[in-house]
C-alpha cells in the first residue's frame, strides 16, 4: 500500500512535470517577449524624437540662412541705390535742373568770344574761353552751386584752377586763383562753399593787362564750352 502511493506520487510527478515545464517556457517566452517588445518601442520613440530634432534644426537653420541672405541682398540694394543716388548729384548727363550762383561780387570786364579768337597786346590771338569777372585779388570765391570737385590744378593760360562737375551735366571752372586753394578733388561743394580767392597766377592773362579778375568757364558733358552768361547773372561794365 505505502509502495502504490510512492509509485502515484512518481506518476504524478512524471506526468503533471511535463506540463509544469512547458508552463514555466511559456512564461518565459511571454516575459522575453514583452521585454523585446518594449524595448524595441522606447529605441522606436527615441528615434522619431532625434529625428523631429534634427528636422527644427535644419528648418531654423534654414530659416535663419534664409533671413540672412534675405538681409544682405536688401543691404546690396540699399546700397547700390545710394551709389545710384551719389552718381545722379553730381554725374554729367542727367536731366537734374541746378540753378549757379555768383560765385563772387563784380562785373564782367571781358566777355565771351569762343570761338572767335581775341588780338592779344603781344600781337597773338587767343580763344577767350570763358568771361572775366573784375575782383579784387584777395576775393573770396565760392561755388556756384552743388557738386564735386573734379580737378585741382594750375596752367600757364589759366593759371590755379578749380573744376566742379554738377548734377545738371554742366562743369564750372574757376581760374587764375591764388595759391591757396580750399578745396580738393572727390570734395563735395554747395554754394557756400569758398573755394579759394582771386589771385594773379595767369602768366596769359596777367592782372597787369586785364585787371584784377576771376575767370570763369561753362562746359557741357561733352567739354564743349557754353557762354557762362547764360547762367549768371552779372552786370557788364
Amino acid at each position: 500500500m505505502h509502495v502504490n502511493k510512492k509509485d502515484k506520487v512518481k506518476d504524478f510527478f512524471r506526468k503533471e512535470g511535463f506540463y509544469l515545464v512547458l508552463f514555466l517556457c511559456l512564461c518565459v517566452i511571454a516575459t522575453v517577449a514583452i521585454v523585446t517588445t518594449k524595448r524595441n518601442k522606447s529605441l522606436e520613440e527615441s528615434n522619431k524624437a532625434q529625428s523631429e530634432f534634427t528636422l527644427n534644426i535644419n528648418e531654423n537653420e534654414t530659416s535663419e540662412v534664409k533671413k540672412q541672405n534675405a538681409e544682405r541682398v536688401e543691404e546690396n540694394s540699399d546700397n547700390e541705390l545710394a551709389q545710384q543716388e551719389s552718381d545722379v548729384n553730381v554725374s554729367a548727363g542727367t536731366n537734374t535742373e541746378v540753378v549757379f550762383s555768383n560765385p563772387i561780387d563784380g562785373v564782367v570786364s571781358r566777355g565771351y568770344t569762343y570761338p572767335k579768337p581775341q588780338l592779344m597786346s603781344d600781337g597773338t590771338s587767343r580763344n577767350i574761353r570763358g568771361i572775366d569777372i573784375s575782383a579784387a585779388v584777395g576775393s573770396e570765391v565760392k561755388a556756384a552751386a552743388v557738386g564735386e570737385v573734379k580737378e585741382v590744378s594750375s596752367k600757364v593760360e589759366e593759371g590755379n584752377y578749380v573744376v566742379i562737375a554738377h548734377a545738371n551735366g554742366l562743369y564750372t571752372k574757376y581760374s587764375n586763383l591764388s595759391n591757396d586753394i580750399k578745396v580738393n578733388v572727390g570734395d563735395r561743394v554747395t554754394e557756400e562753399t569758398v573755394i579759394g580767392t582771386v589771385g594773379n597766377s595767369s602768366k596769359i592773362f596777367t592782372n597787369n593787362e586785364f585787371g584784377d579778375h576771376l575767370s570763369i568757364q561753362v562746359q557741357d558733358s561733352y567739354g564743349k564750352d557754353l557762354d557762362p552768361t547764360a547762367y549768371f547773372t552779372f552786370k557788364e561794365e
